[in-house]
């Protein structure tokens, strides 16, 4: 795993690496303040880039999820699990 390095500001701070354990090339992102790990393959990253603007705004809303439960993980806050 190869790092290049963390990306911050006032809101977060994020590790980003390059991870090819797994099935493939894919980008590791661990947010430092919980832990969370997400790994993004190309097709993903690819459908961000292309994602309209009023989909990027939803996503970064931190009201739909992020500061609601922050020690849940962001696929447990999404399926509104207990």
């Amino acid at each position: 795993m190869d790092e290049l390095g963390v990306v911050a500001n006032e809101f977060a701070t994020v590790s980003v690496s390059i991870d090819d354990r797994g099935n493939g090339t894919r980008l590791r992102l661990e947010d430092l303040r919980t832990g969370t790990v997400r790994h993004l393959d190309a097709l993903e990253l690819e459908s961000i880039v292309w994602a309209p603007e009023s989909w990027m705004r939803a996503l970064l809303d931190p009201s739909a999820h992020r500061w609601r439960d922050a020690g849940r993980g962001p696929a447990r806050e999404s399926l509104g699990e207990p």
